[in-house]
């Protein structure tokens, strides 16, 4: 018989199959496609499928006929498929009965009752109670026919909470909507091996034949077999090329057994019926409850988890620290119902979802928001290409900017050799200190490009957000790029260059000169470092050339270096402010701590939001020292009156400082050189931090004016030891004002707190406080969990206390269950913008890109040349080569 025949006889309930007849056999997919395959009756028995004649309505896919899997599939009497189509187009009000199918509970059970898992159930998701909602009981009931749920959703639930019971996974599989109103009226949930076994190919391959090849030939016919044979490989090199097929994938799959475990349930009266219910699997399932998590159904994760993960995700915690702070809620690792992978997984959503519409799309409504709603005075810019992509983007906040303006604006650090994110952003903050000697973030940006260009424009931005104030002076590494642009922007600003990068590179090129020379390292560094002016720097290098000629070469590093002197030697900076740093040791202290924040995976929103935290996360230290500045007291090292005003005066972080040169006054002997002159000579003959020299100091007690030619009040803002040595010998008691610096007290910056921390309280949002609990309950229900599964009757008394906690736990709520008004929440609408901004393009590899550096001889090796194995040439390699097909 041909296809279409196949109503005619299940429809009649008549006829006979014979041998050689063909049927359709598979049903309907998802959207109602016709699947399946035609077979000879009598090899294969044909199951139900798409019938003619029933006018498009989508029929349950009851899969194949559920004959006993010891009995020789046959021919089946037609009466089993007249059932099974009346069940199909709800002919029979009741539920079949099929003397073939495998042990199934046929009679109705309308008063059977489940009580569900251990978790109070839902509006949506709860099963009918029928009877006393308070009684308890003892096991948690197996789905079996005639049992009723309120929604599809708690059948679901129920069926895949008997599989993790019973090791094995559940698959939704087809179901039949009304034709009327679309609305799903039965639903067949089966094993997840429900499908045949994969046939197997065997691996074959495309064998190509090119016939024999003769033994021996002659030197013209060999020329020209050589030339015909090498225009045949070609040919069908590019033949198998067209030919092969695609490249699989390493995957694992699902080893399918053609299970008939099934669960069917149907839409009557309002409420989810079972009608058909096969327990019986014809494969091993899993008895050990820490692999169920492994299986597909069962790999979900509770919402209140999901939302703690999402907030460890927002903490930049790995994957690994996540499941290891899990591990600690649950008891053990093997305890947890999921694994890492599903972790992996979700925050990968969480990303996806976070910039699925355009990554600096969401930074700039985002920004927008801030500014509208917390901070009104932040302040962002971007700059686009003629594509609208993000080339170089800048923002700073409001608390940054008054602080800059008020206070902070003497030295700035500036540095753009931080980690690229995945669009090769390098970025580039522009740090700052403030009172307590922290750092402190003063607006940051990303640049596409390191040129001059993409500088003049960061700058000009910082600029604009600091209403044209410059800083004072400014610290950065040795990039041509920035210090022209520096020089274009910030003309007033002293440029100093980063001494460590300079004193690295001269320890790579330099370092061969300076092993073979010992006690040439000592009279460079002496040269550099006790040089208290520039007259005196240029005296100390011509008798450091002089000794050393090795060093005066025209192609030597060192004289690369003397001609840079002006731009990173100390003495030539010793009148400028650069408190407590030589190098831009700030900015890569500051990009250490940003990588326990972020990483260069994460969207550039992701950063803008982890660089919000660490702001609010520099307040809060801030605010710590305050606290203890003005509230907590310190023992004094000395008696001396200058230290107790020092402490009273200065932020407690620069009082210690002060408190260490404090303390080196005892290395120095104080000897007269004429009227308000003094000369300080080490009594041990060296002092850390300031050599072996003699120090001049000029004090007048009577006019309140000191000054030391290590210049260090210039430089950190704070007195060297030299001058409080001549405090103690003078009887100087406190610290004229003069030599007090404002931005190191407690006065140096007006009260200011962002709006949006001054009006929130100091409470936990309600979200938090029930991820808390959720959490808190987990362990305790762990520790309890350990005591109770010892034995058989400790177990049975927490499950019947965990069953009537879950059934008071439902009345609470139902009792406490309230509509809440829908209040009119006011939109902001962001201001228009010229153009929507697209992300910046994607780099292709992973990082930060290649640098380009010199490379020494000593680093340089020939390439290996790769031969091929099959022919021995050195052109290419086996892989490629053409004869490898013969």
């Amino acid at each position: 018989m041909n296809s279409g025949g196949l109503g005619a006889w299940l429809g009649a309930g008549k006829g006979e199959l014979r041998e050689g007849d063909v049927a359709f056999k598979g049903g309907l997919g998802r959207r109602g496609e016709a699947r399946g395959e035609v077979r000879e009756v009598g090899k294969v028995v044909a199951g139900a499928g798409s019938v003619p004649g029933t006018h498009g309505v989508d029929f349950l896919d009851l899969n194949e006929v559920p004959f006993d899997i010891n009995e020789e599939p046959g021919i089946l009497p037609p009466n089993y498929f007249t059932q099974l189509l009346d069940e199909a187009i709800d002919e029979s009000p009741q539920p079949p009965v099929n003397t073939h199918a495998p042990v199934v509970n046929v009679e109705p059970a309308a008063t059977n009752t489940y009580t569900g898992p251990f978790v109070a159930p839902t509006d949506t998701t709860s099963i009918a109670q029928d009877g006393n909602e308070d009684e308890a009981s003892s096991q948690p009931n197996d789905p079996h026919v005639g049992m009723r749920y309120d929604t599809l959703e708690g059948a679901k639930e129920h069926y895949n909470a008997h599989a993790a019971r019973k090791g094995f996974s559940v698959k939704v599989n087809s179901n039949r909507r009304s034709t009327i109103t679309g609305e799903k009226q039965k639903q067949q949930f089966t094993c997840n091996k429900f499908r045949r076994p994969r046939k197997d190919d065997g691996g074959a391959e495309l064998q190509v034949d090119v016939g024999p090849i003769p033994d021996s030939v002659s030197e013209d016919e060999a020329d020209i077999e050589n030339t015909e044979l090498a225009s045949v490989v070609a040919d069908l090199a590019a033949q198998v090329r067209k030919e092969k097929a695609p490249k699989k994938h390493k995957r694992e799959n699902i080893v399918h057994t053609f299970c008939k475990a099934q669960m069917v349930v149907k839409l009557i009266d309002g409420r989810w019926e079972v009608i058909h219910f096969v327990p019986e699997h014809n494969h091993p399932l899993i008895h050990k409850p820490s692999l169920t998590k492994y299986l597909r159904s069962h790999q979900g994760m509770p919402k209140e988890e999901k939302e703690f993960v999402k907030n460890l995700h927002n903490t930049n915690l790995t994957a690994g620290k996540m499941m290891e702070i899990m591990s600690e809620f649950y008891g053990s690792e093997l305890l947890v119902p999921y694994t890492t992978k599903t972790i992996t997984n979700y925050c990968a959503t969480l990303t996806r979802e976070e910039t699925k519409d355009g990554d600096l799309a969401k930074v700039v409504s985002y920004f927008v928001e801030l500014k509208e709603e917390k901070d009104p005075d932040f302040y962002f810019r971007l700059k686009l290409d003629d594509e609208d992509r993000v080339e170089n983007i800048f923002w700073v906040d409001g608390a940054a900017r008054k602080a800059y303006a008020e206070a902070y604006h003497d030295c700035v650090s500036f540095d753009a050799t931080y980690l690229t994110n995945k669009y090769s952003m390098p970025f580039a903050p522009f740090i700052g200190i403030n009172k307590h000697g922290q750092s402190i973030m003063l607006g940051c940006g990303f640049v596409k490009q390191e040129l001059a260009t993409s500088y003049d424009w960061l700058f000009e931005s910082f600029l604009i957000a600091m209403n044209g104030l410059a800083p004072d002076n400014i610290i950065t590494d040795q990039d041509g790029a920035m210090a022209v642009s520096i020089g274009r922007l910030f003309p007033s600003s002293v440029h100093r260059n980063c001494r460590w990068h300079i004193m690295q590179n001269a320890q790579l090129k330099c370092g061969p000169t300076l092993g073979r020379n010992p006690g040439l390292a000592e009279d460079f560094n002496d040269c550099i470092d006790f040089s208290f002016s520039p007259e005196e720097f240029e005296a100390k290098w011509a008798l450091f050339v002089g000794k050393w000629p090795v060093v005066g070469g025209a192609n030597s590093y060192f004289t690369t270096l003397y001609a840079n002197r002006a731009k990173w030697v100390p003495c030539y900076f010793k009148h400028r402010f650069f408190p407590f740093l030589q190098s831009t040791q700030r900015s890569e202290g500051f990009n250490a701590i940003l990588k326990r924040y972020t990483n260069p995976n994460k969207s550039i929103l992701h950063f803008v939001k982890q660089y919000e935290k660490l702001q609010t996360h520099v307040l809060v230290k801030e605010g710590g020292n305050d606290y203890r500045t003005d509230c907590l007291e310190l023992t004094p090292w000395s008696p001396f009156p200058v230290e107790e005003h020092a402490f009273k005066v200065y932020c407690r972080d620069i009082y210690l400082r002060f408190r260490n040169e404090f303390e080196l006054i005892g290395r120095y002997n104080v000897l007269p050189f004429g009227c308000n002159f003094y000369k300080l000579e080490p009594n041990r003959g060296w002092c850390a931090k300031y050599g072996t020299r003699t120090y001049l100091v000029t004090a007048n007690k009577e006019e309140g004016t000191y000054y030391c030619e290590c210049s260090k009040m210039d430089r950190d803002g704070i007195l060297c030891c030299h001058i409080l040595k001549i405090f103690t010998h003078l009887g100087v008691d406190e610290i004229p004002d003069r030599y007090i610096l404002k931005r190191w007290t407690q006065g140096a910056l007006s009260g200011y707190v962002p709006a949006a921390v001054a009006e929130q309280p100091d409470v936990m949002p309600p979200e938090s406080q029930v991820q808390l609990r959720h959490a808190n309950l987990n362990m305790g229900f762990t520790k309890l969990a350990r005591i109770a599964s010892r034995t058989d009757a400790a177990t049975a008394i927490v499950n019947k206390h965990l069953r009537a906690a879950a059934t008071e736990i439902s009345h609470l709520n139902k009792s406490l269950k309230k509509k809440k008004p829908v209040s009119a929440v006011p939109s902001t609408s962001a201001p228009d913008q010229p153009t929507k901004p697209r992300d910046p393009a994607k780099t292709t590899t992973k990082g930060r890109t290649k640098e380009h550096r010199t490379v020494s001889a000593l680093e340089l090796h020939p390439k290996k040349k790769v031969q091929c194995h099959t022919c021995g040439s050195f052109e290419h390699n086996s892989a490629t080569c053409k004869l490898r097909f013969l």
